[in-house]
């Protein structure tokens, strides 16, 4: 089988990783590609095309004219950046590697909520101000509230594990899954809504306006997800006009956001760069299952030829 990294060379790639695909029998070529014209030149004979990150040259045209392409594959969670459409209506497998970063983002989403709920940072701010005064009250609590989970795939069942000791009721909304509640529902009964639904044209501005009015005035919105699930618009001026408490954002329309982006100006908003994927483990988890994740395609297109 022939794979063809198109987003680096080989030094982007551990040699370890490079190694063991390759004693396997796949031949593995690695360019970084720029263009679709190059994409085209570079994967012309190639079985799967492999990426991590976004690439502007895989488009669904140029994936029409690469006729031994059997898959398309990319390591990390979410397809957005893959033409999935076109692939799947050329019969072109798509895959990704979800389970390598879910227990960073489950650990990295119920991180910002307790940070929310605890006021984690905004406490920190004011005693670096030199500001050491007890609050007049605390707005929120953990255990025993309610967490709604918007998407209930790999990482939501992580989440929902990690705050069982809380005591927290978890419901969740998730339109495969039989036995999931209504959307609206959800927002109006959660007192906090953690957000893990892929980016599509379904899921684009899930969380607009008429959905956060839904939301208890005192309610607070993680997401973890992709950006553009969320409004950024109705949700400053949901925050602005106090009809949610707060919001923690891995992830935002824009990326990176404007030096006077409007969340800034905020104090019941917590902002962190798209980095809920990191962890010690990172570089081990995300080669470790891409290899496993070439090979098994290697083994089972080779069984059925």
């Amino acid at each position: 089988m022939k794979t063809v990294l198109i987003t680096g060379d080989e030094h982007a790639v551990p040699a370890e990783y490079l190694r063991e695909i390759r004693q396997k029998g796949v031949d593995l070529q690695c360019r970084k590609c720029h263009s679709p014209e190059e994409v085209e030149a570079f994967a012309g004979d190639a079985d799967l095309i492999w990426m991590f990150g976004p690439n502007p040259g895989l488009t669904g045209e140029v994936l029409k004219r690469l006729k031994k392409c059997r898959g398309i594959f990319r390591s990390g969670s979410g397809l957005d950046a893959l033409p999935v459409a076109d692939a799947r209506a050329l019969g072109v497998e798509v895959m990704n590697t979800p389970e390598s970063i879910a227990e960073s983002v489950a650990e990295h989403a119920v991180s910002l909520l307790f940070a929310l709920i605890r006021r984690i940072v905004h406490y920190d701010r004011d005693v670096r101000r030199g500001e050491w005064e007890e609050p007049n009250g605390m707005d929120w609590h953990i255990s025993g509230r309610t967490l709604g989970l918007v998407g209930y795939g790999r990482v939501a069942h992580l989440v929902e594990q990690m705050v069982s000791g809380f005591r927290m009721k978890v419901i969740h909304y998730d339109p495969f899954m039989p036995d999931s509640m209504a959307l609206d529902d959800l927002l109006r009964e959660s007192d906090y809504v953690s957000l893990h639904c892929p980016l599509t044209e379904e899921t684009r501005g899930l969380i607009n306006a008429r959905r956060l009015a839904l939301m208890k005035r005192n309610a607070l919105l993680v997401n973890t997800s992709r950006g553009p699930v969320v409004d950024d618009d109705a949700l400053l001026e949901a925050l602005k006009n106090h009809v949610i408490g707060g919001a923690a954002l891995d992830v935002l329309c824009e990326e990176p956001p404007a030096k006077d982006h409007p969340f800034f100006g905020l104090d019941n908003v917590i902002l962190t760069p798209h980095i809920a994927a990191f962890s010690a483990d990172f570089e081990k988890n995300f080669w470790s299952c891409s290899v496993r994740k070439i090979l098994s395609a290697a083994e089972r297109w080779s069984e059925n030829k």
